[in-house]
């Protein structure tokens, strides 16, 4: 299984990260990999289950996830139950002098066709990712989420 961090600080209130990140029908507008999030959950909270449709290298999939850890303000986390990633995703964040820190953990592992070519997968999900951190701080110091 591999793994990797990606920390940043964003000039919002934690409260306003927090409320952008658990927001489903916004990821799509940050998180590249994503077209859709679907929840029977709303509000979303310890144990709400979520259906992600995205796409990575060309194809399109369906990962059910559940969340894991739900504490307003300070932390979210979510691990997927299906699809061809088994991925851990575990946010947290903190109140800085100029706006919010997240840290976020992602643990994972490629499954199926996405197996064969795991170490390629990983330098790809990883880079995925930090674009999607840079973009999520980005729309919200603009305002936009």
């Amino acid at each position: 299984m591999d793994e990797f961090p990606i920390t940043c600080v964003i000039e919002r209130s934690v409260e306003d990260v927090f409320d952008a990140l658990v927001n489903t029908q916004r990821i799509p507008d940050w998180n590249h990999g994503v077209i859709e999030v679907r929840t029977k959950d709303s509000p979303l909270q310890l144990g709400s289950h979520l259906t992600y449709i995205g796409k990575f290298l060309g194809r399109t999939f369906e990962s059910e996830s559940e969340v894991t850890e739900y504490v307003a303000n300070s932390r979210f986390s979510a691990r997927s139950t299906s699809g061809p990633f088994q991925l851990e995703v575990e946010n947290s964040l903190q109140s800085t002098d100029v706006g919010t820190r997240m840290d976020s953990l992602f643990r994972g592992e490629s499954r199926g066709f996405f197996k064969l070519a795991e170490p390629v997968i990983v330098r790809l999900a990883k880079k995925l990712f930090e674009d999607s951190t840079e973009n999520f701080k980005a729309l919200l110091e603009a305002k936009l989420l």
